[in-house]
């Protein structure tokens, strides 16, 4: 029997690789293009390295120019910015394509490869660009996370399930609303309240503190690093209202409610001239960077301050919501 030689074996490979990426471009013309063309995949990376360049490491010190792996998990091709061994890429067009290897997780979140921290995002992406983008450097910033300290500890916020917790997570959400729309002293108002009302539900469930903290500082720093990049001010401050109403009917808060407070806050600091991103640690508590940049003293009894506070976010009436959803469960 005659052995193939390395260089036949990779022409094999290429073939192959190139056969599906020729099969995958003719679906996605009878299909309505439900997945990326390896032509719009280059297209996007080009656009993910020119945000990446522009921010040249500005946000947090670190460039998020990391490992991208696009996975088409139907057709079993791989898509990349970067070149690996371990993953046998081909370059083509500038990019580099190769077939899905088993050991590559089919989900997203940063993986490890070739001593790497990954950015693996399964397709097909959202068909806005924007959105498109902030997921895309959203996990970045987790495979940067660890070089700059804010990996934090793994946390559990089942706490969120609670109707008492929901009603003040409520509570400071719609400050927290008021404060985006505010300037001056009504901003710092607001801000006031946002953290009394955060007080009260940490005083009701005194083992939640640090579990939130990982979540805002984890899935809530992914969140603002992204659009912070990828949206004006204006856009941003737009797509955090938009967002409010998006997770206000969720049913569950357990895995979401970060993905609002904790860019709310960064947004917040951002007003001011603190250099806060330098002084975030992976266990710390937001909103107390934001209490410290806008030189609030809170008021001696917080939690009375919160219950009075409450009538002028209508926390009867998210009382009356919550007590509803209590009893259809």
């Amino acid at each position: 029997m005659n052995l193939l030689t390395k260089d036949k074996m990779n022409t094999i490979k290429n073939i192959a690789i190139g056969g599906a990426i020729f099969m995958m471009s003719i679906a996605n013309s009878l299909a309505g293009n439900q997945i990326e063309s390896p032509r719009d995949i280059k297209s996007i990376f080009d656009e993910t390295k020119e945000l990446c360049s522009k921010d040249n490491g500005l946000l947090w010190g670190h460039s998020l120019d990391v490992p991208i792996l696009f996975i088409d998990e139907e057709n079993g091709v791989i898509y990349s910015n970067k070149n690996s061994s371990k993953l046998e890429l081909t370059e083509e067009n500038n990019m580099y394509v190769g077939a899905l290897p088993d050991f590559i997780e089919v989900k997203k979140g940063p993986q490890k490869i070739d001593k790497r921290n990954w950015a693996v995002i399964p397709l097909p992406l959202p068909e806005n660009k924007i959105e498109q983008q902030c997921l895309i450097l959203h996990e970045a910033f987790h495979c940067l996370q660890p070089q700059i300290d804010l990996k934090p500890l793994p946390y559990n916020n089942n706490h969120m399930e609670e109707m008492e917790a929901r009603l003040w997570l409520k509570l400071e959400w719609k400050a927290l609303e008021f404060a985006l729309q505010s300037e001056g002293e009504d901003r710092k108002q607001a801000i006031i309240d946002a953290i009394c009302f955060r007080k009260y539900r940490r005083a009701l469930f005194s083992d939640c503190d640090g579990c939130e903290n990982r979540f805002e500082i984890h899935e809530g720093m992914a969140e603002y690093t992204a659009n912070k990049i990828c949206r004006t001010p204006n856009e941003f401050k737009s797509y955090l209202q938009t967002k409010l109403t998006a997770l206000w009917e969720s049913k569950s808060y357990v895995d979401c409610f970060a993905y609002y407070t904790g860019p709310v806050y960064a947004y917040l600091l951002d007003e001011t001239e603190a250099n806060w991103r330098n002084q975030l640690g992976s266990k710390d508590d937001i909103s107390i960077l934001v209490q410290t940049a806008y030189n609030i003293a809170l008021p001696f009894d917080v939690y009375m301050e919160a219950e009075e506070r409450s009538v002028l976010y209508s926390g009867a009436k998210i009382m009356g919501e919550e007590l509803d959803r209590e009893i259809a469960l």
